[in-house]
């Protein structure tokens, strides 16, 4: 994928997971055999390497070889690769993705496909018969897991003509029913048996941070409610698999989106513009009011506040900490929770706005743990004291443009 930075480097830390795309791929370590206690990964597409952290967070993960035929990767990505813990066994190969499977004789628990060019997706993502190379590589009860870029997922890029939708129908094609983790503008596809989500058997690595192992927390239920890939209005012809072309269609979106989102708003507030909605931002009040409502009505934008402080927390300093207040508290102060309601958008995205920043405050985090066991099914609650079970064991692509918006 494009090499393009998240964060200024000013403020990249020790810290793995920061509400980034990429935070995503902390899945790995849940994937493949659940009987095994050290799996191995593949990693077709290396790039600068963001991913490498992420993926090598759980023990579980005893190696990973990534592939990419841009001799330069394995430069590119010194800084990310020095992050890698200790116990893992890493190597990278300069050579081309299809190429490799056909050569190679080895098989792996877990193949992450992250394939991109400059200008957009790499063709052969989508190939029928690359598909069943992957297949052919991947050990039995194993998983295969893609990078899916393009429309933010407030605005139903599930539907019509968007790379998500046309991804999805191509791996439906070769491996039936799949399903995938939303953020932002990325779709993870995950393909295989149901992951293993057992915190006692996905020991996470000793030396995360409190917000990295509540990450891995968050992790093991997002992926018991992991969200089926249904495809609507399908096109016949692949849409734009460009960079510029998917752009083209999330600008359109966004101005479709606009009236709804106004019908909730005071008029003096109105949305002309996708850019109005970056303004909006500037008032905690109204945005939190608009929340509000949105969640109230169960309205199909309802976590489009969410998802852009979760893209605007990396560009601006302005004061976001209505959202992950109101999350928190909301979930805290519910009679009924639906997990996957939160859990597709609102959840992860408010716990990035905390998680962003170099310092980040415990006492956020610590919210977070008690609004993760409400939202998990070992939680018991009492609406007169919102008494949570105190022995809970909770421990252990994009290319990020501005705009459109993320």
């Amino acid at each position: 994928m494009p090499d393009l930075k998240d964060r200024p480097e000013s403020v990249r830390h020790k810290q793995i997971f920061c509400g980034q795309y990429y935070d995503d791929l902390g899945c790995t370590g849940f994937l493949g055999d659940p009987s095994k206690d050290r799996i191995s990964v593949l990693m077709l597409g290396l790039s600068d390497g963001v991913a490498l952290a992420p993926i090598g967070a759980s023990t579980r993960v005893a190696s990973l070889l990534a592939v990419d035929m841009d001799e330069t990767a394995l430069v590119r990505s010194l800084d990310n690769r020095n992050r890698l813990a200790a116990h893992i066994d890493f190597e990278s190969v300069v050579a081309d993705a299809a190429n490799f499977l056909v050569v190679t004789s080895d098989r792996y628990d877990v193949i992450i496909v992250d394939l991109y060019t400059q200008s957009g997706y790499a063709s052969i993502v989508f190939d029928h018969g690359f598909h069943q190379l992957l297949k052919c590589r991947l050990q039995p009860l194993g998983h295969v897991v893609f990078n899916g870029f393009g429309v933010p997922m407030n605005l139903d890029p599930f539907n019509g003509p968007t790379p998500q939708a046309w991804l999805a129908h191509c791996l439906n094609d070769s491996w039936g029913d799949i399903h995938y983790l939303p953020h932002r503008r990325n779709a993870t596809f995950v393909i295989g048996p149901p992951p293993a989500t057992k915190l006692d058997t996905i020991p996470s690595a000793e030396f995360l941070c409190p917000s990295d192992r509540l990450f891995m927390d968050i992790m093991s239920l997002r992926l018991r409610y992991l969200t089926p890939a249904v495809i609507r209005h399908a096109s016949l012809v692949p849409p734009a698999l460009d960079f510029v072309g998917i752009d083209l269609e999330v600008r359109k979106r966004w101005m479709e989106s606009l009236p709804a989102l106004s019908a909730l708003l005071p008029a003096s507030l109105k949305l002309s513009a996708p850019s109005d909605l970056r303004e909006l931002l500037d008032d905690p009040d109204a945005c939190q009011a608009l929340q509000e409502r949105l969640f109230k009505e169960k309205s199909p934008l309802r976590i489009t506040l969410a998802l852009l402080i979760a893209g605007e927390v990396n560009f601006s300093d302005r004061d976001v900490s209505w959202l992950p207040d109101w999350v928190v508290a909301t979930i805290e102060n519910s009679v009924e929770i639906h997990p996957r309601e939160w859990l597709e958008g609102l959840f992860p995205y408010a716990f990035g706005v905390i998680t962003h920043r170099a310092q980040v405050d415990a006492s956020k985090v610590e919210g977070f743990r008690r609004a993760l066991a409400r939202l998990s099914p070992s939680a018991t609650y009492t609406p007169t004291a919102t008494k949570l079970l105190e022995n809970i064991d909770l421990s252990g692509a994009t290319p990020n443009r501005h705009p459109p918006l993320v």
